[in-house]
């Protein structure tokens, strides 16, 4: 394996990327053929992350028994998602739901259904801006911005693609204070979700 190592002077391939040492390369990103050192995430972010993961995947689920759809779907937190190769872009949602895939076959964009990243101190300009626009310029149709306290999550921003080559636009946000429900969407399918499912603080 590759050790990575700075200062970098050219872009590097995907394959390239992928042969940085795994306990290495979990906290870069690649984009457009240069590495990124991820922002430093606090232990109830990388909780929300998964709790979020979590009951996403469970109404999908319910879903997708439901309904009788012919596609599965899983979550994931965390894992590389190609999102064009050319220059080679990769980030790593904090959380992503996304068809199901044979065990060796890379995600990429086009396998992405809802793409979240869960705002931090370091990480807010990134996931509003930066991340915003690859998201959208590979194609995501989805995309949820999470802001967190001590106690989980609590306000969720949901942005949807405008069309073909074009930004996302903003419809909609769910607070705590709203009620129980954190998400209760019919596109890309119905999907609910409760603000308890997204609780971090220890019971009492």
């Amino acid at each position: 394996m590759t050790v990575w190592h700075e200062p970098q002077h050219e872009p590097i391939t995907w394959d390239m990327f992928l042969d940085i040492d795994p306990d290495i390369q979990r906290d870069l990103e690649i984009v457009d053929g240069f590495v990124v050192p991820r922002e430093q995430r606090s232990r109830e972010h990388q909780k929300v992350a998964t709790r979020l993961s979590s009951a996403l995947e469970k109404a999908t689920i319910a879903e997708v028994r439901r309904s009788g759809r012919d596609e599965s779907y899983e979550t994931n937190t965390e894992v590389d998602v190609l999102l064009w190769d050319v220059p080679p872009t990769a980030r790593k949602p904090d959380a992503v739901l996304h068809r199901c895939l044979p065990e060796f076959e890379q995600l990429a964009a086009a396998h992405v259904v809802i793409v979240v990243e869960v705002l931090s101190t370091w990480s807010a300009r990134r996931d509003r801006v930066h991340k915003m626009g690859d998201y959208a310029d590979a194609g995501i149709p989805h995309y949820w911005i999470v802001d967190f306290n001590k106690i989980g999550a609590v306000s969720i921003d949901r942005y949807v693609l405008a069309g073909r080559n074009s930004p996302y636009i903003h419809i909609g946000t769910t607070h705590r204070d709203m009620g129980p429900i954190a998400v209760n969407i019919t596109a890309p399918f119905p999907i609910e979700v409760l603000w308890a499912d997204l609780e971090v603080a220890p019971q009492l």
